[in-house]
């Protein structure tokens, strides 16, 4: 599988994503402008390059998922399948699946579960101070991806809008610029784990 990267400049698409949307983009996001938050998620998708990698669906968001019989939940829609960082599809399925009430208050406890739930041998588990670390730093593709979304008519304006104002709101709540930096130049910065 190729790996995981920035595909092209989103700047343009993030702008007119929120200039559309406007006071459902937290302040603190809206006024990096397009460009600082494109050079984020190519930060994030670089820095997340230099760690362990595993098969990603890459566009795991909670539009892409379908229940099964027994309330077990599949993906669809695996056209960008790659191999990647696995806190890219952790982080992008949980910071959009969620309101923002309900991840702020769950999702220490999700991203445990996750960890905890990892078949993996013990060597092999992943540092958890880490996985925190790139599930900060994820936040950086969901804001990018669904900013330059609301800006077109790829999904209904609602559902766009609604992504993007969890995927904002994650971005301030958990430092994510500063994480990706932390990702990127190899040390951690701020945001340590509640």
């Amino acid at each position: 599988m190729e790996p995981f990267a920035a595909w092209f400049d989103m700047a343009r698409g993030i702008d007119a994503g929120t200039d559309r949307l406007g006071d459902l983009v937290p302040a603190a996001v809206s006024g990096l402008g397009g460009e600082a938050i494109d050079a984020t998620w190519r930060r994030y998708v670089a820095g997340a390059a230099g760690g362990p990698t595993t098969l990603i669906h890459g566009d795991a968001h909670i539009g892409n998922t379908y229940t099964r019989p027994g309330d077990r939940l599949g993906f669809l829609d695996w056209q960008v399948v790659h191999s990647g960082d696995h806190c890219l599809d952790l982080g992008y399925f949980l910071q959009g699946a969620l309101t923002v009430e309900d991840r702020r208050t769950h999702e220490d406890a999700l991203v445990e579960h996750y960890l905890d739930s990892l078949a993996l041998p013990d060597d092999e588990v992943p540092d958890r101070n880490d996985v925190w670390l790139r599930y900060r730093a994820s936040a950086a593709h969901g804001l990018t991806l669904w900013l330059a979304t609301a800006a077109s008519n790829w999904q209904r304006p609602a559902v766009s809008a609604a992504l993007s104002e969890r995927y904002a709101v994650a971005f301030c709540d958990l430092e994510t610029a500063a994480a990706a930096a932390s990702l990127d130049s190899g040390t951690e910065t701020g945001g340590a784990k509640k």
